[in-house]
């Protein structure tokens, strides 16, 4: 009875320290998503490569589009993580930091530089005893939100 107490005990810490991980994961890569997107202003006239994971290839010359940060953020789903349950959106709102409405600067191309990008990561982490919980999944979020260099 004790030693069926331990291993619970045991498998719910592996599972919480998977939760964790995951929720790292997802802070991370809306930091790396909107890394990605301020390099790759609208001062670039070619398109990125969109291939899938796991032949995405970086390609450093190219002007970043939603579907393209999207698959460079399915590209750093690593151990223990699936790159199907990872999802990323990417938007350009029009504005600079220092202004909170639509700005002159921004409104012909929300992409270009001093402009904002925002990147919001989703990740579906599963319980792996999903008969145990009434709730199988949770909804991880990360946001991040930088400026446009290039």
């Amino acid at each position: 009875m004790t030693a069926l107490l331990l291993v619970a005990i045991v498998f719910g810490i592996i599972e919480f320290g998977l939760a964790l991980y995951a929720d790292h994961f997802v802070s991370a890569a809306a930091q790396l998503g909107a890394r990605y997107a301020i390099v790759r202003g609208a001062d670039y006239s070619s398109s990125c490569s969109t291939s899938p994971p796991p032949s995405f290839t970086l390609n450093y010359h190219c002007n970043a589009s939603g579907s393209d940060v999207q698959n460079y953020v399915e590209s750093l789903a690593g151990m223990g993580l699936s790159a199907s349950n990872v999802s990323a959106t990417a938007t350009w709102p029009a504005q600079t930091p220092d202004c909170t409405s639509s700005c002159t600067a921004c409104a012909k191309a929300s992409n270009s530089a001093g402009c904002l990008v925002k990147v919001q990561v989703t990740y579906s982490f599963t319980f792996l005893p999903a008969q145990f919980f009434s709730q199988s999944t949770l909804s991880l979020t990360g946001t991040a939100e930088q400026v446009i260099q290039e």
